[in-house]
């Protein structure tokens, strides 16, 4: 990154810089990140090549637009500035690689058609999707139907979830939210709370438990079962035509050898691999795996061919299962988080006050993510 700082200010900054007398001689020499100014004539200079929010103002008076911050805390801005702008390239970089892992979905015909209506009915307020495991990866649903609030029956209890969704008197309720909330593996779930929901949802209106006042729901909801004779009868009345089912690996069989050279060919780029070896029955072989999980188990199958793990006569059970891209992203949100966090308190000895004025968050929002990532 390029950051310009005041010469009096060199020694707080720990991070790769260049460093002023005057703005004005070193300004030109190329494009910058991040600019520390201490008056308004270098902070009015600054603006003119960056935008007001890559300018921190260490200065005395107040100038509008401008992040003002003591010449103390310098150090300790860029560093969240860093970090920040790290984690927000990570965060790019898997975006790209999502758009990259998608592109193999629509070479099959029958899987692009299915993921197309999905696209489409999840804008209903009610909508229905079937999908075995490995289908409705989070890269997956965050590309076909963009932002949205996944609760997953598997991992949280049903009360919790109907608390989420519906509040209470002290709990605001997802519900009021204009988005879509996509609730997976609703198979076990009672057929009562499912109707429920749908009925919130498409008739636009609930109560939150323990009160009787009438709200509007502005949510959508996405039903996904992994199996179709789990669905409840009064939820597919309510869903209508807007169900589909996301065909398996194994149904799109006949796809697969042209889906694995793709994907193959694409990892092979990535990781400078020209030496790959394919037999004269790999068509056969590929057509005839199983794929338990599905897209998770086809690209952990092509990771482990890409780097000589697996051959086509080893059962695909034997490759190890490498992390989603959902697991991924959050961690590396979390870690940033959490040493921004971090190391702010120990900047500000633990006051919480001039913590969250510093990171932008209320206290209580800061609270509530020291107790998450466990900081004393």
């Amino acid at each position: 990154m390029n950051i310009l700082v005041p010469l009096d200010l060199d020694k707080q900054v720990n991070f790769d810089h260049k460093n002023y007398t005057k703005i004005e001689e070193e300004i030109y020499s190329q494009f910058w990140d991040l600019i520390v100014v201490e008056n308004k004539d270098d902070f009015e200079i600054a603006s003119k090549f960056v935008d007001k929010d890559k300018i921190l103002y260490a200065g005395e008076n107040s100038i509008e637009g401008a992040i003002r911050v003591s010449k103390a805390d310098v150090g300790l801005f860029v560093e969240i500035f860093v970090k920040m702008a790290q984690r927000e390239n990570e965060i790019e970089v898997l975006k790209k690689n999502q758009d990259l892992l998608f592109e193999p979905i629509n070479l099959s015909s029958k899987m692009s058609v299915a993921y197309d209506k999905l696209s489409k009915i999840a804008k209903s307020r009610a909508s229905i999707v079937i999908a075995k495991d490995g289908l409705l990866e989070e890269w997956i649903l965050s590309k076909i139907v963009g932002d949205h609030d996944t609760l997953d029956f598997k991992s949280i209890q049903e009360e919790e979830v109907m608390l989420n969704l519906f509040g209470t008197a002290n709990h605001l309720p997802k519900l009021l939210k204009h988005t879509l909330v996509v609730l997976t593996n609703c198979d076990d779930v009672s057929s009562s709370l499912l109707f429920k929901m749908a009925m919130a949802v498409s008739t636009g209106r609930f109560s939150s438990y323990g009160t009787d006042q009438d709200q509007r729901c502005n949510s959508r909801i996405l039903f996904h079962f992994v199996e179709q004779q789990n669905i409840p009868k009064p939820l597919i009345q309510i869903a209508g035509l807007n169900t589909v089912v996301i065909p398996s690996l194994e149904e799109i069989s006949e796809d697969i050898p042209m889906i694995f050279r793709y994907v193959v060919s694409m990892m092979a780029q990535n990781t400078k691999n020209s030496s790959l070896n394919f037999s004269e029955n790999i068509n056969e072989t590929l057509k005839k795996e199983k794929w338990p999980e599905n897209w998770r188990s086809f690209f952990n199958f092509c990771k482990a061919f890409i780097g000589g793990e697996v051959t086509f006569r080893r059962d695909i059970k034997e490759i190890s299962e490498i992390p989603k891209m959902k697991d991924y992203m959050e961690g590396i949100i979390r870690e940033g988080e959490m040493a921004i966090i971090k190391r702010a308190m120990e900047i500000y000895k633990k006051d919480k006050k001039k913590i969250s004025e510093a990171l932008g968050i209320n206290v209580k929002t800061l609270n509530k993510k020291i107790k998450i990532y466990n900081l004393k």
